[in-house]
């Protein structure tokens, strides 16, 4: 194995861990976003619909508090 093969590998690495940060925080805004939208009185349906959540995922995520702490807005 060459050092260049070696070089691929710690990039690719890099990248897959970044595009999973990425994509955790991506969940993240929009938990909060749909929160978000609940507490200001959005309809479940509508807000499942544009988040294409299951239902019951809203559901869930309409018994949380947005937190003073969010990550919004980003």
């Amino acid at each position: 194995m060459s050092k260049n093969d070696l070089q691929k590998i710690r990039v690719a690495a890099a990248d897959k861990e970044d595009v999973e940060f990425e994509l955790d925080r991506a969940e993240l805004v929009l938990q909060e976003a749909v929160a978000e939208a609940l507490i200001h009185g959005e309809d479940i349906t509508v807000v499942a619909e544009v988040a294409e959540l299951p239902i019951e995922d809203v559901a869930k995520l309409a018994a949380q508090e947005a937190r003073p702490d969010s990550v919004l807005p980003f």
